[in-house]
This record gives structure tokens, C-alpha cells and sequence, in this order.
């Protein structure tokens, strides 16, 4: 049950005018805000487009689970409980706003293996039945609130200048152009002390080095595995893609 604050408090939401929009429009409006202020370089258009659209669903579900983020759906069930008791909790949507409740999306990111996740349609499923306790929901036609996106204030906003213009706070070009001469100039590369590749920690460890040294600073952790995640993904391109060619003049 919902108490009479959060109801007033929600009542009071309401009060300001409300642009929803499409699940697929979110989507694609978050995903351009991350691919045109995005500092990494990828090996192709596709790829960073492919990394944009994985940050956006992530940031749009984690404001879901946090209730920041306001979705009405056409359709909703959500019900869960115990079959040996013959317990069960049916869930509705708020009815004064008419809007999932964060819990839904909750379960659905812990069901995340078996749920349906459909951007396109707007439509978020799952189903889950573990030695008597079960939790099924669905919610279809999803239209989200669009003063509660994610990082889409940069699409009205102008990347930042890379000359003439205030300066960055981190300097990423040279951190990047500092592994690159690294695997190009050092008899080791980047390989690890056991002779193998690096994982995303290694090269999160080495851009740390080089901004502690250049800077006396480092970035976020998170950053700095986000770009070693990246890092690892395009060698493993470059791998695959190297395999097939060799595979291809045999």
C-alpha cells in the first residue's frame, strides 16, 4: 500500500506538464546523447552505435529501479507470491499517476536472464517459478516520461571544442595515445606478466599510472574499467577479424 504522503507528494507531480514518449524514442534519444558526447574512439560508426544503444538501455534501467524515471503503460500485471501457501500479492499501477512502480522493474532487472525486454514495442516481460515462489509480471505499450531521460540535455548542448575551447577535464587522447605507444614501442606491449592479454583491469591500471603521473589525478574507477572493458572488446575484434583472414587465404 502506498502511503498518503507519496500519494501527495506524487499528486503533486502530476501538477507539471508531462511529455510521454515511446519506449524506442527514449531509447534512441539517450543513445545519441552518449554517441555524440562519447571521448572514445571505436574502429567503426557501428560499433560506437552499438556502445551508445548498451549505455542507454543500462541508464534507463537503472532510473527505473530507482523510481527517478516515470513509465505509464496500456497494459500491466504484476503478481507474485508463494504456490504451496497459495499466497499472492497482485501489484497495480499507481493509480494516482498511473505508472509502474519501481519494484517492478526491480524484479524484472533480478529476472533479467528470463525477462522479455523490448524497446522497440515498449514492451518488459518475465516469468519465474523457483521451488514454489514465482513472480510474473508484464507491461506493454510503455511510454516513459520525457523530463526524466537520462544525459538527453546534451543533444541541446555543444560538445565541448577540442581547440580553441575550454579544455577537458581529463585528457584522454593522451592517456589512449599513451597505451597505444606502449603496445607499439615496449618489448613486452601490454601483454600481462604471465604472457597473456590484458583484461579490462590492466588497462584500467596503466590509464590510472599515466593520469596519476601526467596530472597527479585520476578519473573514476568506473571510468577507467569502462574504457579497459572497450579496450578489450575491440582487441577481440581485431582478433576475430585477423582469425578469418587467415582463415580465408588457407
Amino acid at each position: 500500500m502506498h502511503s498518503p504522503q507519496r500519494a501527495a507528494d506524487a499528486s503533486k507531480q502530476l501538477d507539471k506538464p508531462r511529455e510521454w514518449i515511446a519506449s524506442r524514442e527514449a531509447l534512441r534519444l539517450v543513445s545519441e546523447a552518449y554517441a555524440r558526447h562519447d571521448v572514445a574512439e571505436y574502429a567503426s560508426k557501428e560499433t560506437q552505435q552499438r556502445a551508445a544503444m548498451t549505455r542507454a538501455a543500462d541508464a534507463l534501467m537503472r532510473r527505473l529501479t530507482e523510481g527517478t524515471l516515470l513509465a505509464s503503460p496500456v497494459w500491466f500485471r504484476f503478481v507474485q507470491g508463494n504456490r504451496n501457501g497459495g499466497e499472492e500479492q497482485i501489484f497495480h499501477p499507481q493509480e494516482y499517476v498511473r505508472t509502474i512502480d519501481p519494484y517492478f522493474w526491480r524484479t524484472l532487472q533480478r529476472l533479467r536472464t528470463v525477462a522479455t525486454v523490448d524497446w522497440i514495442a515498449g514492451d518488459f516481460a518475465f516469468d519465474d517459478d523457483d521451488a514454489g515462489y514465482y513472480a510474473t509480471g508484464s507491461a506493454t505499450g510503455v511510454k516513459f516520461d520525457r523530463s526524466g531521460l537520462p544525459a538527453i540535455d546534451v543533444l541541446t548542448s555543444t560538445p565541448r571544442a577540442s581547440a580553441g575551447g575550454a579544455p577537458r577535464k581529463w585528457d584522454w587522447d593522451g592517456a589512449l595515445l599513451h597505451l597505444a605507444a606502449i603496445a607499439h614501442g615496449s618489448r613486452d606491449g601490454l601483454f600481462r606478466d604471465d604472457g597473456k592479454d590484458p583484461n579490462q583491469s590492466d588497462i584500467a591500471r596503466h590509464l590510472r599510472a599515466w593520469f596519476i603521473d601526467t596530472q597527479d589525478n585520476a578519473p573514476e574507477s568506473s571510468q577507467l574499467r569502462d574504457y579497459g572493458k572497450r579496450f578489450v572488446a575491440e582487441l577481440n575484434a581485431i582478433k576475430l577479424q585477423t582469425a578469418n583472414n587467415s582463415a580465408a587465404t588457407e
